[in-house]
């Protein structure tokens, strides 16, 4: 073979091998960088019916969706545990990442629990702590205890230490025992301020606006009403300005924009403050901690503060 030929055969195999390295490391590249797998994380809140979980999913999404590019399936419980319970186990059949709940009911919920443990899923609680709480993997929530404290506190404050007060409930949830635990704790020391009437609703307006109508009915004694959320507290609104009474006032927990806007307007006398986005981003930036192993704080609970005539302007939007 001539010389010209051997070194056109040599240039040929030296640039095809070229090609198959480039193409190798091309390869690796683009699988440790911009095609490396999505991570899919579900969450399920116990309503979307609230602003509060519509804020919370903002929070959730702008660190796992827009920040890191990964999925997030969502789904409302509707407040429903079976449902609720059902789309978990959903959830665990799709082997998700990581799972984010809002427990419709804190006992009821440990069947979902115990399914995600036995799956090996990290399980992040959203606002309601559960009764089992050795079963997630951690916690965000409000402060609910201090919620129902600094309420409390204002109440005294705004009444003198007098009020007969109905609470529109819903006890089979924890964080809404904590706030009426903290609400309890600040008027223990004033005994002009007697709770009337109380009952559970499901911390909505539907449930709450005929709770209001048979208070008004069985105790017209009533002048203060606490409601566990923002919604139970447009119920009771409601009913209170159907049956022309103007001199009952409402206190409430959220701090939801709906109710800021009450404030403003001299509807509600004010409410405890939450801050659901902040919470959903604090949940999104620990599953990542979790996933990477990296140390992280098993319950993570933000700071309430009471919104009213005061200062409401700083928190409307």
């Amino acid at each position: 073979m001539k010389k010209g030929k051997q070194f056109k055969l040599v240039s040929l195999i030296i640039a095809l091998i070229l090609a198959i390295v480039t193409t190798a490391c091309g390869k690796t590249e683009n699988t440790s960088g911009s095609n490396e797998k999505k991570r899919v994380f579900a969450a399920s809140y116990f309503t979307m019916n609230n602003p509060h979980f519509i804020d919370w999913s903002k929070g959730l999404r702008s660190e796992i969706v827009d920040k890191h590019g990964d999925e997030l399936i969502e789904a409302d419980a509707q407040l429903d545990i079976n449902k609720q319970i059902s789309d978990v186990e959903d959830f665990i059949q799709q082997q998700v990442d990581a799972i984010f709940i809002a427990p419709v009911d804190s006992k009821g919920i440990k069947t979902a629990l115990l399914s995600a443990k036995e799956a090996n899923i990290p399980v992040i609680i959203m606002d309601v702590p559960p009764q089992d709480t050795d079963l997630v993997t951690a916690m965000v929530t409000t402060d609910n205890f201090m919620a129902g404290k600094v309420l409390g506190e204002a109440m005294v404050k705004n009444t003198n230490g007098k009020g007969n007060v109905a609470i529109i409930d819903w006890s089979v949830v924890q964080a809404v025992v904590d706030r009426t635990s903290g609400f309890e704790s600040a008027i223990k020391d004033s005994p002009g301020i007697k709770i009337v009437a109380r009952q559970d609703g499901k911390a909505s307006t539907e449930s709450a606006l005929p709770i209001m109508e048979n208070f008004l009915q069985s105790n017209p004694e009533i002048d203060t009403v606490f409601t566990i959320n923002d919604p139970s507290a447009v119920g009771a609104l409601a009913a209170i300005e159907a049956a022309k009474r103007t001199d009952i006032k409402i206190y409430s927990i959220d701090g939801s924009q709906e109710a800021i806007k009450l404030i403003k307007d001299k509807k509600i006398v004010g409410s405890s403050a939450q801050f659901p986005v902040k919470m959903g981003q604090v949940a999104g930036n620990l599953v990542y901690k979790i996933l990477k192993k990296e140390d992280f704080e098993k319950w993570v609970k933000v700071e309430s503060l009471f919104v009213d005539q005061s200062n409401y302007e700083k928190y409307l939007k």
